[in-house]
């Protein structure tokens, strides 16, 4: 995806039949199983790597701060300046990831500190013949006049960068790290790259996670938002 879509992962997908004694069959060849296997490892790869938003793992272009409240006003402080240079026109990228191979893209558009544009992309990622392979199975985008643009359906909702440190500092900051797998990141613009908390029993559908993966220092114009709509892609420019 407050959340900024509402941060909902689907379950693994239950076998149709249970287990049980296999009915006679002709023994694959060696290569055929090796073939299973290898995609299988693939599969595994690919969810885990799309994983890697909602587990909260740290942006590259990101710094670890400590867990406090102190760290995270301090860094809104960077995020003011930031918003002031580029006179509250950016555009961000979250992503949220499930185990099943599927990644939940929402980008938000903002001019002069108005949201202007929220596009939503549901991609599966997997394996085709052996290969990588990313299915679009859901995309749109709202502009300013639509239902769609602030939230409610689909994705994240639209919100600034100031509501994402308010939601960081409520949802997450009182969560206690005995109990719960906690991050806190931003970079030296005070982009907040990671805020999360998972709780340490819970595998999928749990927590929250209020980093963004991308970020551009711009109002990217409608035709290449368009085009991002078209794409495969997670990223705005590969």
């Amino acid at each position: 995806m407050l959340d900024r879509h509402k941060n909902i992962i689907p379950r693994y997908n239950q076998p149709d039949k249970p287990f049980g004694r296999r009915a006679p069959q002709s023994r694959p060849t060696a290569r055929k199983s090796s073939f299973s296997v290898l995609a299988y490892l693939v599969a595994l790869m690919l969810a885990a790597s799309s994983m890697a938003a909602t587990c909260g793992k740290a942006s590259s272009d990101g710094s670890d701060l400590d867990f406090s409240s102190d760290a995270l006003k301090e860094s809104a402080s960077e995020w003011k300046k930031t918003r002031s240079r580029l006179n509250g026109s950016y555009t961000y990228i979250r992503i949220q990831g499930s185990m099943t191979g599927e990644n939940y893209v929402t980008l938000v558009r903002f001019d002069k500190g108005e949201l202007t544009a929220r596009v939503y992309k549901r991609l599966k990622t997997g394996v085709k013949d052996g290969k990588r392979h990313v299915e679009i199975r859901e995309a749109w985008m709202a502009e300013k006049g639509m239902k769609r643009l602030s939230g409610g359906e689909g994705g994240f909702p639209g919100l600034t960068m100031e509501e994402l440190y308010q939601a960081c500092e409520k949802d997450v900051l009182n969560r206690d790290p005995k109990t719960n797998h906690v991050g806190l990141a931003a970079d030296e613009r005070g982009v907040l790259t990671k805020c999360y908390y998972s709780p340490k029993m819970c595998a999928d559908d749990c927590g929250r996670n209020y980093g963004i993966t991308y970020f551009y220092e711009e109002s990217v114009s409608d035709e290449e938002l368009k085009a991002y709509l078209k794409s495969d892609s997670m990223q705005l420019r590969p």
